[in-house]
């Protein structure tokens, strides 16, 4: 059955340099973002406040750039990968990141925070839980891709400009 989804700005993470949105199904009631951190906050409360550090690093400081996002196709993730890490000199613990957010990057000023998993093995699609997220954000992100191409979505410095013609929707 498909379901409809929209994109919701999130107003406590709006930056200096980024504003974040997330996505939600219209007959849900939280975001794909609260639904993240509620199943995985209490086992991996310390990957949880990891993503959290660098999102709030990457709007704060940082900007939108793709060096700080794990690429995966039309998708990407959050933590940064470690080679970014090692580069700022970071103190990490290897055991703090196979927890996966994945996100689309719209613009150097927009991220859309979606929801994730654990990475289990080196193949994103060995690992179910982070392959099923990642599967739905990569669709998500090809349906926004095909939006703006067409115009229903358009990005104004920080803003979302959405059509009436606008629409996202998933299979669930």
């Amino acid at each position: 059955m498909k379901s409809e989804i929209s994109i919701v700005v999130r107003k406590d993470l709006d930056f200096t340099k980024v504003r974040y949105y997330t996505l939600k199904f219209k007959d849900e009631n939280k975001t794909e973002l609260e639904k993240f951190y509620n199943k995985y906050q209490k086992e991996y409360s310390k990957s949880v406040f990891y993503i959290k550090m660098w999102i709030a690093e990457i709007g704060e400081k940082y900007g939108v750039q793709d060096r700080f996002f794990r690429p995966e196709d039309n998708a990407k993730a959050l933590p940064p990968p470690t080679k970014e890490l090692r580069c700022l000199d970071l103190e990490f613990e290897k055991d703090n990141l196979n927890l996966r957010l994945y996100c689309i990057l719209l613009s150097p000023e927009i991220v859309i925070l979606v929801n994730g998993g654990i990475k289990e093995s080196d193949a994103t699609r060995d690992s179910p839980s982070c392959w099923e997220q990642y599967i739905f954000t990569s669709n998500i992100a090809s349906q926004i891709n095909k939006m703006m191409n067409q115009r229903h979505l358009i990005i104004k410095e920080r803003m979302l400009k959405r059509s009436k013609s606008f629409n996202l929707t998933y299979n669930k």
